[in-house]
């Protein structure tokens, strides 16, 4: 039997993740807004695309974080399921 997930299986992982972190990355930058970072900061950029590139980097660097998160609880909990059933 083939223990390896699904392509359908994963892309639900990977949308439900896109969900949450279009939420929370919402929810953030609601309170924070990355041009004032960069003013305080006193970067020398264009104020508008620098919270473009906050949005994306933020969006995908937690997306990321949390489809790790997601597939790691998920590769953890077959190992042991599978050792469980082995062992039997």
């Amino acid at each position: 039997m083939n223990d390896a997930p699904s392509c359908k299986c994963i892309i639900s992982y990977l949308w439900t993740n896109a969900l949450v972190v279009g939420v929370l990355v919402f929810m953030v930058f609601a309170v924070i807004d990355p041009a004032d970072i960069a003013v305080a900061m006193m970067l020398d950029i264009d104020e508008g695309l620098f919270r473009i590139q906050a949005y994306a980097f933020s969006f995908l660097f937690l997306w990321l974080a949390f489809a790790a998160s997601t597939f790691l609880n998920c590769y953890f909990t077959r190992m042991k399921y599978t050792t469980q059933n082995t062992a039997k």
